[in-house]
């Protein structure tokens, strides 16, 4: 029989209501199966989670949003789960698709899929669980009730512990630090800046940065918004940030005529946000890597850490995945 799970993005606290019971992230009971073997993640981030706790081996379906471009960190990956890639699915598979995976548990996002999936799912015997990671304490709480979900949570405690210790150190480094530059987050185009209460823009506040776009409200089930020309000159951003997975690379901004009286391009302040496994800015382990980087690119030397030897701890702890220096500080572009 297949077992009945459903995860669901950006609660607060994550009680254990019994025998296999919890609460996600939307507030919903969830009753789990006697045993999960059998793992289908729609949600990116979540399925960086799976692998953090060494459950990559029950995973039969994941969306990865976007895999690994460079040739290390495919490799590590393959040394991860040599399946990967056969396991991959779109954002948006079908119910028939879903159900031919058999899986034990589904975990989906709160804004792409919502409870209209789980419905549809909870039909058929499957349970769903969404999830909205849309600030560092969601990751933190998503990562631990995958732990529950999974029967890892030993694990997802120790390495919850990590990331907020890492959260902390940022947050003492960059509090009260001024100037703050006004930053531009484009999404997958130069027009598109994530808006409202983001990851990316939790991520800015946090390093010490002026998000422009979060007073602007996303497009429905989106998490951004397009901005016309007039709009970014009267921002004048000092800072650019450009996605590993944006259509539009930093040489674009230099390059266009828009934006060539912006601050950010007169200073050469646009910046390829960087990515491994995933892209640091998206709700996902990595995300915290993304935080560390981005205060020192904001107001170098902030946190006193060796950027090179933290990210090299941080995969060697989250993913048993031994880099060297030199191939971190060829990733960071030192």
């Amino acid at each position: 029989m297949i077992g009945r799970v459903i995860l669901l993005l950006g609660l607060v606290s994550i009680p254990l209501l019994g025998s296999g019971v919890v609460v996600d992230q939307v507030g919903r009971e969830v009753v789990l199966p006697p045993a999960v073997t059998r793992v289908v993640s729609l949600h990116s981030g979540a399925s960086w989670m799976v692998y953090v706790l060494g459950a990559g081996d029950l995973l039969v379906g994941a969306y990865y949003a976007s895999l690994p471009t460079s040739p290390l960190a495919q490799d590590a990956l393959a040394g991860l789960d040599p399946e990967y890639r056969a396991k991959e699915l779109p954002v948006k598979p079908t119910v028939e698709a879903l159900v031919a995976l058999r899986p034990d548990v589904v975990i989906a996002s709160s804004v792409v899929h919502g409870e209209g999936l789980a419905s549809l799912l909870a039909e058929v015997g499957i349970p769903t669980v969404l999830y909205y990671p849309e600030t560092l304490d969601g990751v933190e709480e998503a990562l631990l009730l995958t732990g529950r979900v999974l029967g890892r949570e030993e694990r997802a405690q120790l390495l919850t512990g990590r990331f907020r210790e890492l959260i902390t150190l940022v947050s003492a480094a960059t509090a009260g630090r001024t100037p703050r530059p006004r930053v531009y987050f484009t999404a997958y185009t130069m027009q598109n800046v994530y808006a409202g209460d983001v990851i990316q823009n939790a991520l800015l506040e946090l390093a010490g940065g002026i998000p422009l776009g979060k007073a602007l409200a996303p497009r429905p089930g989106l998490f951004w918004q397009r901005v016309d020309a007039e709009q970014i000159l009267v921002w004048d951003p000092q800072v650019v940030l450009v996605p590993a997975y944006s259509r539009a690379q930093p040489s674009d901004f230099f390059a266009d005529p828009i934006w060539g009286g912006v601050a950010a391009i007169r200073t050469g302040r646009v910046y390829r946000f960087p990515e491994f496994f995933a892209a640091w800015d998206i709700p996902g382990p990595e995300v915290v890597l993304g935080l560390l980087w981005l205060a020192e690119a904001l107001h170098p030397g902030a946190t006193g850490l060796d950027l090179v030897s933290e990210v090299v701890r941080f995969y060697a702890d989250f993913y048993g995945c031994q880099l060297s220096p030199d191939a971190v500080a060829a990733l960071l572009g030192k």
